[in-house]
């Protein structure tokens, strides 16, 4: 997980990391869908059009779900299967089940299917997935979703398999069953194996690392037959994957021809304007809320967009190191001094902008519970504000703001907010904008000279673990960690280590859901907004829809209507 204070831009080519600017929705229109596994219709020929300079099916440094178009041509070990109405669920993809503990979560146990294969027709063995996991520690594979890094015993020491080495704690018993062993008990494992990292990858095809995404060997439905960097990737079915062995994918079209490189409001208007192939596309573009006003005006153009009931966590961190900021009375008037409703405006308002929020988890993940310590009204309470501040005795008060410049406007216009509400309590704002890498090294030094910024986040996977334990633990405190409020609570760290460790993820919720309430007891920082997603897709694509987690569409189940 890294915390990059970028906008959604970079955030929907993710599942999870620093989220800033987003299109969203508060509405819960869910676009044309029944549920995630229905059957589709066969055949036709799917477009994508991407807003990335290029595409690439490397598994090794990518950071994208396992509902995203990598895993047309590659499976893991588990994967989710995610409806219109009801939460996520992690269903079995190569393997027989979603893993098996014996010892509390420390160790882990994966048996394939029979008679897997891929593309070239060669069978899928449990050491071509461990040395696809083992390539994504080559030095050459930077970024990407890598818990498993430093999960695996051994891991932060190990540099790939290009050297010959191999990572001893991946296990191969036989060509069907592989064990992991863990460097510590970590519930949340068979979750972490349905990430890009974990598609297996045969060894002699691994010829040319650097290009291997261009045309790896499929283990999905489809496989690359054409690549352009830059410009267009075609895909067609893969003859050897065979549906009845595969609970996440529908595989409903013949051919998938993705272009890239594409100007994003370009991409939006050719779907709106629904000719041709486009009425045959789908895309990644974000949809901007002038292009939102005109999508809604028409019901012809507003019946094909897909409406996320969740989305990514916008809040108002404060630097409880910091003087001004160090008294949690002071806190919690800032807490109820913020008129999140003006800022919700910012971002398009309540059908566009998203929905004001008061706790950290967001919809869609296990123990998110809906509750507010600091009750103030949508558009704040000053006076309680002042009274708290008034309590800890403290007067002109003056902080500093810091957020990012160059994602968008939305940014500047956030913090003249935050600046404008915090007026009206008698304490005194100065905003400070950063270019983005300058603001991301600042709020992830343990030294960082700032009082507040703003920032948003998204989770890896569906447990809190993927938001409280990167944005609150003391050990993601500088060193590029998220924790950006430096709050250091040992009790909620001792909680946060249990509720990891925990195998029962029911019972893991509950756990999570208790150190939300604990740590917004302590109030180092301001929940704002929950910011939605809408993806808009052409009139002959068929069960398209947002689940509640993760905050974009389905790629694997959508189908073409001929």
């Amino acid at each position: 997980m890294v915390p990059v204070g970028l906008a959604l831009v970079l955030a929907l080519a993710v599942a999870g990391c620093n989220a800033n600017s987003s299109s969203g929705d508060s509405t819960e229109d869910k676009g044309k869908s029944a549920s995630a596994m229905e059957s589709v219709p066969q055949g036709g020929t799917l477009h994508y059009l991407s807003r990335r300079a290029t595409e690439t099916f490397e598994t090794a440094n990518a950071q994208m779900v396992p509902t995203s178009r990598l895993r047309w041509v590659h499976r893991g070990l588990t994967s989710w299967q995610t409806f219109p109405d009801k939460d996520t669920v992690l269903v079995p993809d190569l393997a027989t089940d979603t893993g098996t503990t014996d010892d509390g979560g420390k160790t882990w146990t994966f048996t394939l299917q029979e008679g897997l294969k891929f593309s070239d027709g060669s069978p899928i063995t449990a050491q071509d997935v461990k040395y696809g996991i083992e390539r994504s520690f080559a030095p050459m594979f930077q970024g990407g979703l890598g818990y498993h890094k430093t999960l695996l015993e051994g891991g932060p020491d190990y540099d790939g398999p290009y050297d010959g080495k191999e990572l001893d704690s991946i296990e191969v018993v036989d060509d069907h069953q592989l064990v992991f062993h863990l460097s510590r008990p970590f519930g949340n494992w068979p979750w972490i194996v349905s990430m890009p990292a974990f598609a297996p990858v045969p060894k002699a095809a691994d010829t040319e690392p650097e290009t291997y995404g261009e045309n790896p060997v499929a283990s999905g439905p489809y496989m690359v037959t054409s690549f352009s960097k830059g410009t267009q990737a075609v895909l067609e079915r893969n003859p050897n994957w065979s549906a009845d062995t595969d609970q996440a994918r529908l595989a409903g079209p013949d051919k998938i021809v993705l272009d890239m490189g594409l100007n994003n409001d370009t991409i939006v208007q050719r779907l709106i304007d629904d000719k041709g192939d486009d009425q045959s596309a789908i895309s990644n573009a974000l949809i901007s809320p002038s292009q939102f006003q005109r999508i809604e005006s028409d019901p012809s153009v507003s019946d094909r967009m897909a409406n996320g009931p969740s989305g990514y966590f916008r809040y108002l961190a404060m630097n409880v190191t910091r003087p001004g900021l160090s008294d949690v009375r002071v806190r919690q008037a800032i807490n109820y001094a913020i008129n999140k409703a003006e800022i919700q405006s910012v971002y398009g308002g309540p059908k566009f902008g998203g929905q004001l929020t008061s706790s950290i988890m967001t919809e869609g993940i296990p123990g998110a519970t809906d509750y507010d310590l600091y009750d103030g009204g949508d558009t704040g309470d000053v006076e309680k504000a002042k009274s708290l501040l008034a309590e800890a005795g403290v007067t002109d008060l003056k902080l500093s703001l810091t957020y990012p410049t160059d994602v968008s406007a939305i940014e500047e216009k956030e913090a003249q907010s935050i600046k404008n509400s915090l007026a009206r309590v008698g304490i005194d704002v100065e905003l400070k904008g950063l270019d983005g890498d300058g603001w991301y090294e600042l709020i992830s030094s343990a030294d960082g000279d700032y009082d507040m910024t703003t920032s948003g986040w998204g989770a890896d996977f569906p447990s809190g673990m993927s938001t409280i334990q990167p944005l609150f633990a003391s050990s993601e405190i500088g060193d590029g960690g998220g924790n950006a409020s430096q709050y250091s609570n040992p009790d909620v760290d001792a909680a946060i280590d249990a509720a990891i460790s925990e195998p029962d993820l029911d019972k893991a919720g509950e756990m999570w859901a208790a150190i939300d309430r604990q740590i917004m007891e302590d109030a180092p920082i301001v929940p704002i907004l929950v910011q939605r997603t809408q993806a808009l897709a052409g009139s002959k694509i068929v069960n398209y829809f947002m689940p509640a987690y993760p905050p974009f569409a389905n790629e694997l189940v959508v189908g073409v209507d001929r």
